[in-house]
């Protein structure tokens, strides 16, 4: 009985190892200055030389260290696992401040992700992420300009972080402001659409109370009644281990 159930311990763990091996993340392993990790190569050399200028200025001041991943694709990864598991393989940041960010894009699944450490969680907050996401990277990226979107949010993100070091205005960086219409999505709809589309579902409910009882109109509420708050892991988090607690903010171009 013993070697029975010492056998199935053994075939348990096997089997838990496989599927440990398999989920685990292929991370790149990092070349030349931690700063600029381009491996779906779609920066410009102007841009990596600015970036790596800035990360060196800033880590030479704070220790702090914010590195830029772009990716050809996750591979079937979790966006947040993934930028967790680059990070924690990196080591960005000083290892007793846990100072450190990770901007990761996703050029297949058209994914980008902000990763913070513990220790600049207070000054990169999860709120400044996605302000930071949705205004310098996302309109830039639907643009197809993703060099540019890079180095506008490498930009943000490093103001942010001279801020919390009082670096004065000599390290504040002059962060670009994508066309107002980039902000627009392509999916709006005009005004009178609007107004069609209320008047239609005016008289439909009219139609279903009077032949119907309200049936279809109760049906439909209760099924929207089901899903309320469940937008609000839209900007999920990573999971925790390493310099990083999974602090940031996710995004889709």
């Amino acid at each position: 009985m013993k070697r029975f159930a010492s056998l199935a311990l053994l075939i348990c763990l096997f089997f838990n190892f496989l599927h440990i091996a398999h989920a685990e993340a292929d991370i790149p392993s990092p070349k030349g200055d931690i700063y600029v990790q381009d491996f779906a190569k779609v920066m410009s050399d102007e841009d990596k030389e600015h970036i790596i200028e800035l990360g060196k200025k800033l880590e030479d001041s704070t220790k702090a260290q914010i590195a830029i991943l772009t990716i050809d694709s996750l591979e079937d990864n979790s966006l947040e696992e993934y930028s967790n598991e680059a990070f924690r393989k990196y080591k960005l940041g000083d290892k007793e401040l846990n100072n450190g960010v990770l901007i990761l894009l996703a050029m297949k699944e058209k994914r980008i992700r902000i990763e913070v450490g513990y220790g600049l969680e207070g000054a990169v907050t999860d709120i400044k992420s996605g302000e930071i996401r949705d205004k310098q990277a996302i309109p830039y990226l639907k643009e197809g300009k993703t060099s540019k979107a890079i180095m506008e949010t490498y930009k943000a993100v490093y103001n942010e972080v001279a801020k919390e070091y009082d670096l004065g205005d000599d390290f504040q960086q002059k962060v670009s402001k994508p066309h107002p219409q980039s902000n627009k999505s392509d999916d709006s709809l005009s005004p009178i659409a609007i107004i069609i589309i209320v008047i239609i579902v005016i008289i439909l409910v009219i139609l279903d109370f009077k032949y119907f009882d309200g049936t279809l109109t109760y049906l439909v509420i209760n099924i929207l009644s089901s899903f309320r708050g469940s937008d609000s892991g839209s900007n999920s988090r990573g999971g925790g281990g390493g310099s990083s607690g999974g602090g940031g903010a996710s995004g889709r171009w």
